[in-house]
């Protein structure tokens, strides 16, 4: 997280809005969800958290962690989404910056 605490899980969120982003989490999360069912859930998380929690908002940022390879540690991150919050439909615009999802 941004206090650079090391866990170990299956999920995670950081932040004032986390209680609301838990309670979507809690509710949806399955341990067999592909990759874009996960990130979809993940993106439901935070939009709840931002609409509850008045010190959220700004972008929804979804981040890929692989799970530790035996040898080599941990492998890079995947930012793969960063859209507007106030972006709230379902067609969105992901931003340039966004990276697209592989299905």
């Amino acid at each position: 997280d941004n206090d650079g605490v090391i866990a170990e899980g299956d999920l995670f969120s950081v932040g004032s809005g986390s209680t609301y982003a838990y309670g979507v989490l809690d509710r949806e999360y399955r341990a067999d969800l592909d990759e874009a069912a996960a990130v979809r859930l993940a993106e439901r998380a935070i939009r709840r958290a931002a609409a509850r929690d008045a010190y959220s908002g700004g972008f929804v940022n979804v981040f890929l962690i692989p799970k530790p390879r035996e040898s080599n540690g941990w492998g890079e991150w995947r930012h793969v989404v960063r859209q507007d919050i106030g972006e709230r439909d379902g067609a969105a615009k992901q931003s340039a910056t966004s990276v697209e999802m592989k299905s």
